[in-house]
């Protein structure tokens, strides 16, 4: 029962912010770039901004992995990879902790970053560093 009231909460929060995205920001979602693989997937973490490349990560909460949020091998114009609305709320001062709905753009490999999109989040908490 836990399981389908998440999924739907799922579902009802990819599709209002979706619209929101293309209908404001001219970008279709994460969703349908065409270079994604496989379905989507969630997560429990801690949105960052790093220096570097990508400058988007994500840090699966209770591990050691970091997922990379791609901005540049895997831009494709017109295609958000994070959603607009998200973007203000990041800063190298806090940290987005929430559940990501992700789309990979690589596989999952042992010792190397996976590239991801963002297609939309919930249970958002900004937290000070």
């Amino acid at each position: 029962m836990k399981t389908i009231l998440s999924l739907i909460m799922v579902f009802v929060s990819t599709i209002s912010y979706s619209q929101q995205d293309t209908t404001q920001n001219n970008c279709e979602p994460c969703r349908k770039h065409p270079e994604v693989i496989g379905p989507s997937f969630v997560v429990h973490g801690a949105m960052r901004l790093y220096n570097g490349m990508p400058s988007v990560r994500i840090w699966l909460i209770g591990t050691k992995r970091i997922l990379g949020v791609s901005e540049g091998q895997f831009y494709l114009k017109g295609y958000c990879n994070l959603p607009k609305w998200l973007e203000p709320k990041l800063s190298f001062e806090t940290d987005l902790i929430g559940d990501f709905v992700l789309y990979s753009f690589t596989p999952d490999k042992k010792g190397v970053m996976r590239f991801v999109c963002v297609d939309t989040a919930y249970n958002l908490k900004v937290i000070k560093k």
